[in-house]
C-alpha cells in the first residue's frame, strides 16, 4: 500500500510506528515520512537509539610492569658467537688447505717430475671455408640464366649443396688419412661421425624441393654421391670394430668413385663429360 487514511497511523502502536520508520525499504516513502511525523508529535525519535559509549575506564589498558630481556634474548651475545664461529671455520679451512698444498708437494718430490704421455686424437675437422669456395666454384660452372631462371631454387640449391660439401670434404679427409695408415683403427671408428654428416643431406632430399632442372641434375649426382659414401664409410666402420683390414682395393675404388663425383661438379669439362657417357 502507498497510502493510508491518516487515521490509521495514529491508531498505530509506537511500536509498529517504530517499526515502519526504521524498515523504509519494505514500504513506500510516504508511509515511512508519515510514520515518522506521527513518532515525532508522540515525542519519539524515529531513528535507532545510539549505543551509550564505554565508561572511560572499560578502554584504558591496564599497566603492565616491563621485565628486562634475559641473556639469550639479547641480539649481542648471538652476534659475539657467530663471529667466534665463523672465524674459527676460516682459521680452520686455511690450515686444511695448507697441510694438503704440503703433502702434495712432499709426494711430488717423492715421486719425481710428472712426464706428459702425447695421445694421438683423431676429430675429424670442420672445412667451412673451403665449403664456401668450392660452392662458389660450382656456381660458376652454371649460365647466369640457370642461376636466375628461379631465385628461390637456387638458394635452396645453395643449401643443400652446403650439407653435400661439407660431408664430402670431411670423407675426403677421413680416407686421405686411411691412405697414410691403412692401420688405424681409431681414425676409422670417426666414420660414423662423417655419416652423420651425410644423413643430414639425404634426410633433406626426401622432399620436393622445386629445383630447376639444371640443378636438379647436380643434385641427383650429389644423392648419388651420399649414397656411395655412406656405404663406404659403413664398411671401414664395420672393418675397425671387427679388427679387420680397413683399407683395401674395394675400399679404395668405392671412394675414388665418389671423388670423381665431386670433380665433376667443379670442372665444367669433366661434367659435359659425364653427360655425353650418360653415367648418371
Amino acid at each position: 500500500m502507498s497510502t493510508l487514511p491518516p487515521d490509521s497511523l495514529s491508531q498505530k502502536t509506537d511500536s509498529e510506528l517504530l517499526f515502519l520508520a526504521q524498515h523504509p525499504e519494505l514500504y513506500h516513502a510516504d508511509l515511512i515520512a508519515a510514520a515518522r511525523r506521527e513518532l515525532r508529535r508522540r515525542g519519539i525519535s524515529p531513528d535507532p537509539a545510539q549505543p551509550e559509549p564505554l565508561p572511560r575506564e572499560n578502554y584504558i589498558l591496564p599497566y603492565q610492569e616491563e621485565h628486562e630481556p634475559s641473556l639469550w634474548q639479547r641480539p649481542t651475545p648471538w652476534v659475539v658467537v657467530l663471529a667466534v664461529l665463523l672465524i674459527g671455520g676460516v682459521l680452520y679451512w686455511n690450515n686444511m688447505q695448507k697441510q694438503a698444498s704440503q703433502a702434495v708437494a712432499a709426494q711430488q718430490e717423492e715421486e719425481g717430475p710428472i712426464e706428459l704421455e702425447t695421445v694421438q686424437t683423431h676429430l675429424i675437422p670442420t672445412f667451412d671455408s673451403l665449403t664456401r669456395t668450392q660452392i662458389a666454384q660450382e656456381l660458376r660452372q652454371l649460365s647466369p640464366s640457370a642461376l636466375s631462371e628461379d631465385t628461390t631454387a637456387t638458394r635452396k640449391y645453395k643449401l643443400l649443396a652446403t650439407r653435400y660439401w661439407n660431408a664430402e670434404n670431411q670423407s675426403t679427409y677421413l680416407f686421405k688419412q686411411l691412405k697414410g695408415n691403412a692401420d688405424d683403427v681409431a681414425l676409422a671408428r670417426q666414420a660414423p661421425v662423417v655419416i652423420e654428416e651425410w644423413r643430414r643431406l639425404t634426410k633433406a632430399l626426401v622432399y620436393n624441393h622445386g629445383l630447376t632442372a639444371t640443378l636438379a641434375e647436380r643434385m641427383d649426382l650429389m644423392r648419388q654421391a651420399a649414397y656411395l659414401r655412406i656405404e663406404t664409410l659403413q664398411e671401414v666402420a664395420r672393418r675397425a670394430q671387427n679388427d679387420q683390414v680397413i683399407v683395401d682395393p674395394d675400399i679404395i675404388h668405392l671412394a675414388d668413385s665418389a671423388a670423381q663425383m665431386r670433380e665433376s661438379l667443379l670442372s665444367r669439362a669433366k661434367w659435359t663429360g659425364r653427360l655425353r657417357r650418360a653415367t648418371f
